[in-house]
Parts: C-alpha cells; structure tokens; sequence
C-alpha cells in the first residue's frame, strides 16, 4: 500500500499541464490550457487543463481527474503503476506500507458496527424493563396522553437516576464498545458513567429496525430538557428520522409522510391513529432527510409551529428541499396556531382536526413565494426588485422542468416581473456587464470570455463548493460560520481541516486524490460529500480562474452565513426582550455584531495572509 503522504508530496512535484501536454496538443486559453479530448471524438476543443487547481476536465463528457488521474483513465494504468511512472519523472521512490486488504478492513468495520448495535440493543431492552419499574416515568407518560401500547410499539424505556445503571448489563463495563456507541462518558480521572440518567429514552432505530441511539427526555431539572446520543460509527443526526421504522405501514396506507420536530410529537401523534409521522432529531432538515422521505412517499407534509422559530425553520426545510421539488413529488408546509404544537394540538382537537389542517398545507411554491415576499413592500418597485431577486436564487436551486416553469409563471404574474416567465434558470452576467467585485484595476473576465454567475446553491454548500477548491481557506470558517452548517456539512468541514498541514499546504489535486484513495478503502459520507462537490462545476470554475472573484464569493458566502446565525439569535432575543433586561442586552450586542458585519470590506486580503 503506497502511504498517502506520499502521493500528496508527488501531486506537489508534478505538473498536471506536462503530464497531459505529453499526450494531447495543448494551447494556452487565459489563465488555462485547452485541446481536443482525448476521451471522447470531438472537433472543437472542450478540455481544459488548470495549472493553479492542477486538474483537468472536458466540457463535452465529463472527464475529470488530477495528473494520476489522466495516467489511470488515458494510458490505463493500474493505479500502482501510475504512481511510479510519476514518481520516476520526478526522482522519487515509492515506499510502501505493508498491505491491508481491503475485506479485512470492511470486515472489521462491519463487525465494530455489528458490536455497537448489539450494545445499544441491551441498553434498549433494559430501559424498556425498568420503565415498568418508575412510578413517576409511568406517570408522566399518562400524563401525556400515553398509552402502555403505544410505549411498546415505540420500544420506550427509562433510564435509572443511578450514575452506572447500565453496569448491570454489561459484564465489561470500561469496554470501548460502550464509549463508541455513545452509552458512557468517561470524566475526570477516568470515572466513567451512564450518559443517560433519569431519563424518558425513545430509541432511534433505522428504517430496518436496528437501534442506532437515542432520544432522552428528562424528568428532572436537567438540562438541556432532551438530550440525543452523540455522533457514532453507527449514527449521525443529519442521515436519521425518529419514528421511520415505526411508521413504514402507516405511511404506504396513507400515501403520505409527516414531519414534525419532536419525539412526543410522533408518538402523541400515533396515540390517535396518525402513524404516518417522523421527526428529524433536533437538527435543521438535511438533503439526506429529504432522499429518505421521498424514498418514503411521494407526499411530504412538514408541520411547523407557526410562530417565528417555526417559520424561520420552515424556511430553511424549504430551501433544503427544492434541489428535490419536480413534478413528481409533493411537498408541503402546514403552520399550526402559535399557542401549539402537534403534540398539544392533536390533544386539544383530535386526530381529524389535525388531518384537516394538513390537507390544507401550503404548497411548496407557494410558501417559496411568501418567503421571498417577506419583508418587501411589493407596493413599490424596490420592494418588487428585492423579491425578485429572490425568487431567481430559489428557482436556480431547483432542477429544470414543469414545476419551475410554473413557480416562475405564477411569481411573474404577482410580483409583474414578465422578465421572470421567460428565464426560470439561472441568471447570467454578460460580456457587457462587470462582474461584481471586478477591482478598478482592471482585474476581471478576460476578454472575449463570456462570465457565469455561479448556479447559487444554498449558502453552506456554496461555501464548502469553495473550499474544496481552496482547501486552505477552510480555515477560515469559525465556529460562528460552522453554527449554520448541517450536519454532512459541518463533517465535511473536520474532514477538510484535518487534511491541511500545519505547515505547508494543501491543493485541490492533492485533497481530491486523498479523497479517491478513501474512497477505495471504506468511503465516509463525507468522502462521498467532497467527492459529489469536487465535479466540474462550469460557472464556479469559470469564476475560479480570477483568485480576487473567488474570494470575494467566498468572504460574501461566509458573512451571510454569520448573518443567517446573528439574525436567527436576534430573532429569538427579541421575543424574549419584552420581560428580561439581559435579553434586551444580549439583543442590543447582537445588533451592533450584525452592522459591523454587514459593514466589512467584501474582499479583505489581509485576511487571505493570516
């Protein structure tokens, strides 16, 4: 096995445009170079070759690939093989490390998850036994409307107020099984103890039954008030739905698949005959989530609280899943009163009550044009031109077809844009108009090019679109830009920073061709994440070849991601500042956090040395 170190110090020494320039005609085209491909019959050239991404690709089939890469796909040789011949035009020896057969390593993965489930299995089964044993646990089930048949076929348990209940049932209870799975938590000087104590536990299973972790509702004082297991080899918040097992019959029955925000929301739900419900598990809805609820059926109905939390939520479940929105699929938003949530409202009203509501759940292009609307005075023109401009960011994230010719019809007719029934698709910047953030030095497209705005994607994928290019620039992102991000996005992040040395650097080449050689191992999600955002994107790598623009895109895309954070505190401080000083304060500082951003330079270079 050849070290992955090596072939990052390989892709440093050699030149992708030589390696290529030896089998393909090449001629200098701007900051690239360009020729016939010679993966497919072409006449005019379409591939591209780039000495500052060292990478190449063709517009007309899609090849793509680092200097390795062309040996492999062009000459056909095994991977190996590739590696030396660089290495020989470079002066290097190969080392080698001794083998690790790819079935050993799947194997042994497979069977630490296998261990892990089990361990989640028992602790499952023993929350469930001493459930029956807690009086209070009992109670506040009732309480809440519960049914003993419904706390079984949600598998509900509790966990005992004792710091090492869970050394009753395993026989090793320092196993590191226990600590990966997220069970325990070892503290200070090593004294390990259960993560959940006193405790309503709602097992998290996967669409085949497995237990993967758990949701924990206390019955104390503690905080926070639910509690979820931590990120595990076996479980990610941003991939599961609470309840998508349980719910699988009721969901083909009905032909359709609720989503709520809460545990006791799905099970209060079932209580009255509405099986049909999931929850994400208190994390913002992820593209993930979405593949698995269409996969599920092809209504989705998501049920906020109406008040401002709820909206700005329902926002973003939007925006999430418009890349997903067609024809073929239906997705709606249902807002219920302020003073409720499912839970209390399927309580106060009933199960028919609650249908009824979401029979007349707002469809998505509707709530799209609200959101883009909110805010404007569409009685003026400004007001007008803001919304827009919104609704073309919004269509750009939807795929080309009948539902957005539609949205972008009826958005014409309301907001008396008839420019906008002609160009759902994207917007693009022509020849004759200067790109935003060209310097009056004169740094901008070169001429004769034709400059494509990027297709805008939403803000956190934007963002990391970009550091994939600029690996280095993900240190950039602080914890503050990394609030906004998912749960797939923000490991995608980690996985990036970890790659970048503390000294030297780190080239889109090199992390692109790291990102392969995992891939051929065991292939994390966010492998398969990096490897989606690294393919040929023809408007951001038309930006790409002006560093300034590229910056300037990614200082913009990093504010609105601070912003998105600021404005959602401020939104919350606000409700809050009526009846608390400290609220007032805390809301006052946010503000003045929010001008000061809003007020810095687009394109700071000195911020690009530090």
């Amino acid at each position: 096995m050849i070290p992955q170190q090596f072939i990052d110090d390989l892709l440093r020494r050699v030149d992708v445009v030589e390696i290529v320039g030896q089998h393909v005609q090449l001629k200098k085209a701007g900051a690239n170079y360009s020729g016939l491909c010679p993966f497919h019959t072409e006449k005019s050239p379409s591939f591209t070759v780039s000495p500052s991404k060292q990478f190449y690709h063709c517009f007309g089939c899609g090849a793509h690939g680092t200097a390795l890469g062309f040996l492999i796909e062009h000459l056909g040789l095994p991977f190996p093989q590739a590696v030396e011949d660089l290495a020989r035009r470079v002066g290097l020896e190969v080392p080698r490390q001794a083998p690790v057969a790819d079935p050993e390593v799947r194997k042994r993965e497979s069977d630490q998850r296998a261990r892990l489930k089990d361990c989640l299995l028992q602790a499952a089964r023993f929350y469930q036994r001493r459930l029956k044993d807690s009086s209070q646990a009992i109670d506040y089930l009732k309480g809440r409307g519960l049914s003993g048949e419904i706390a079984v076929r949600y598998h509900l348990g509790y966990a005992p107020e004792a710091w090492q209940s869970l050394q009753s049932v395993f026989s090793d209870y320092q196993s590191r099984d226990l600590l990966d799975a997220g069970l325990v938590i070892d503290g200070e000087s090593d004294r390990r103890y259960d993560r959940f104590r006193d405790r309503i536990m709602f097992p998290i299973l996967s669409s085949r039954g497995e237990v993967l972790g758990f949701g924990a509702r206390t019955l104390g004082t503690d905080e926070p008030k639910y509690l979820n297991s931590p990120e595990t080899p076996v479980f990610s918040k941003g991939f599961e739905l609470y309840g998508v097992f349980e719910a699988r019959q009721s969901i083909r029955e009905s032909r359709q698949v609720w989503v709520v925000e809460g545990y006791m929301d799905v099970v209060a739900l079932a209580q009255h005959g509405l099986g049909h419900v999931v929850a994400t598990l208190g994390t913002a809805t992820t593209a993930q989530h979405l593949q698995q609820l269409l996969r599920l059926s092809d209504r989705v109905v998501f049920m906020f609280d109406g008040d401002a939390a709820g909206r700005r939520a329902a926002a973003r479940a939007m925006e999430t899943a418009l890349p997903f929105a067609s024809e073929q699929n239906r997705i709606d938003f249902a807002f219920l009163p302020e003073e409720h949530d499912p839970d209390s409202f399927v309580r106060a009203h009933g199960a028919e009550a609650l249908r009824d509501w979401a029979s007349k759940a707002m469809p998505l292009s509707a709530w799209m044009l609200e959101v883009a609307s909110s805010g404007q005075s569409l009685e003026i023109a400004e007001g007008r031109a803001a919304a827009v401009t919104e609704v073309r960011r919004l269509l750009s994230l939807m795929a080309a077809g009948p539902l957005r010719n539609q949205i972008a019809l009826e958005a014409a007719r309301r907001l008396d844009a008839s420019d906008l029934a002609k160009d759902s698709s994207p917007a693009f910047v022509r020849n004759d108009v200067k790109p935003r953030g060209a310097s009056p030095s004169g740094a901008s497209v070169p001429p004769g090019s034709r400059f494509t705005r990027p297709v805008i994607r939403p803000l956190g994928e934007r963002l990391l679109q970009i550091v994939v290019r600029e690996p280095g620039w993900a240190r950039r992102v602080d914890d503050q830009a990394r609030a906004a991000l998912d749960d797939p996005q923000s490991a995608l992040l980690s996985w990036i920073q970890q790659r970048i040395p503390k000294e030297g650097s780190v080239n889109f080449a090199m992390l692109h061709e790291a990102a392969l050689a995992e891939g051929r191992e065991r292939g994390s999600e966010a492998v398969r994440f990096f490897i989606r955002l690294a393919q040929p994107d023809a408007a951001l790598d038309t930006l790409s070849e002006n560093t300034q623009l590229l910056r300037e895109e990614f200082n913009l895309t990093l504010v609105r991601l601070k912003l998105r954070v600021l404005e959602d505190q401020a939104a919350e401080l606000a409700d809050q500042a009526a009846s608390s000083a400290n609220a007032r304060a805390q809301l006052q500082r946010v503000r003045e956090t929010i001008q000061q951003l809003k007020a810095q330079p687009p394109n700071s270079e000195e911020d690009f040395q530090a």
